[in-house]
């Protein structure tokens, strides 16, 4: 109690450029290539074609881009039992942050669950309320969660269970969970912690809400396809 107390918080480096091309490759299956915008592409297939059926008159044809439609939300736990993964979190971090294959790309920050609010920034405390990011948020994001998903169940299932000073917690975690989970079309949760810890009671009720894999190369693979995949 007396460490959870201090609260010493800090966010996930986004500068980092070691060991992150591996997660940068995986991350890159999110790709959904789309026609977008105006018809300012040359199709010259079927521009060959269209001149030969007009016996050699050129006749022009024009098609959309293929631009990458995936818009990506990274939501991450951060301080506590989070503390021995926070190198391999900023990696992942670093990969996402520095990628261009998304159409849009939004990162927030939150301590052991989600609760009424998440944060840009953890450090300043520079919080935007989750009510309102489900509104404006359309729900073709793909969403990954980050975390051990370990807590004291009173965390989780309480309201005003969450350990924290600057936290009111007027909705339980879990009811967050679910409207995320329900928001959304797509979601994964990324565990950090080695599977054989994950019968800890509040990892198992969160793996009944969002498919849970772990934090590796493997593991980040399967949460993409997951992603991806044809509902």
């Amino acid at each position: 109690m007396q460490i959870a107390r201090e609260r010493k918080f800090r966010n996930y480096r986004h500068d980092l450029t070691l060991d992150v091309r591996q997660i940068k490759i995986a991350l890159k299956g999110l790709r959904q290539l789309s026609r977008l915008g105006p018809e300012d592409e040359l199709d010259l297939e079927e521009t060959i074609d269209s001149t030969a059926r007009n016996f050699g008159e050129i006749e022009l044809i024009w098609r959309r881009r293929r631009k990458n439609a995936v818009k990506v939300l990274l939501l991450m736990d951060v301080g506590g039992s989070m503390g021995p993964f926070a190198s391999l979190c900023s990696q992942l971090f670093s990969a996402a942050y520095s990628s261009s294959h998304f159409k849009d790309f939004r990162y927030y920050y939150f301590h052991n669950c989600i609760y009424d609010n998440l944060y840009r920034d953890i450090e300043r405390r520079e919080a935007e309320s989750t009510e309102h990011l489900l509104r404006v948020l359309e729900p073709d994001y793909k969403v990954l969660v980050v975390g051990d998903a370990r807590m004291g169940p009173w965390e989780l299932v309480e309201r005003y269970g969450a350990i924290g000073y600057y936290e009111r917690n007027e909705v339980p975690g879990i009811l967050w969970l679910k409207r995320i989970s329900g928001h959304f079309d797509r979601c994964v949760w990324l565990n950090p912690d080695t599977p054989r810890t994950w019968i800890h009671p509040t990892v198992q009720m969160i793996g009944k809400l969002f498919p849970m894999y772990p934090l590796t190369l493997d593991g980040l693979g399967q949460a993409v396809r997951k992603l991806v995949a044809k509902r």
